[in-house]
C-alpha cells in the first residue's frame, strides 16, 4: 500500500511542485509521518492525486494547478495535527480540484 502511494504522490507532483513524493523510509514531517502510518490517509492521498492527474490530463493549466496545490500544502495540510485532519484537508482538495474552472464538464 506504501509503495502504491508513493508511486502516485510521485505522478501527482509531476512537473516540479515544490514539494515532492512522500519517502515514508524517512518522513520529513509530522503530516508525512501521519500520511505513513495511516491507512486512511493513503487511501485520502491517493484519492487527491488521482484527481489531480485527471485534472492535468482534462487540460488543466498546470502552473495554476501545481502553484495551488503548493499554496494548499503550505496553508492547509502543514497545519494538520492528526489523521482526521490530514483526511479532510485531503478530501476537500480533491472536490476542489475536480471543480476547477473548466475541468468539470470535459
Amino acid at each position: 500500500m506504501k509503495f502504491i502511494s508513493l508511486v502516485i504522490m510521485s505522478l501527482m507532483f509531476f512537473g516540479g511542485v515544490a514539494h515532492g513524493a512522500i519517502n515514508c523510509s524517512n518522513p520529513s514531517s509530522g503530516v508525512e509521518r501521519l500520511i505513513c502510518t495511516s491507512s486512511r490517509a493513503s487511501v485520502a492521498q491517493s484519492d487527491m492525486a488521482l484527481s489531480y492527474n485527471l485534472a492535468m490530463r482534462r487540460g488543466a493549466d498546470i502552473d495554476v494547478l501545481q502553484k495551488s496545490q503548493t499554496d494548499w500544502y503550505n496553508n492547509v495540510l502543514s497545519e494538520c495535527n492528526n489523521v482526521d485532519c490530514i483526511v479532510d484537508a485531503m478530501t476537500e482538495r480533491s472536490a476542489e480540484i475536480e471543480n476547477m474552472d473548466g475541468l468539470r464538464d470535459r
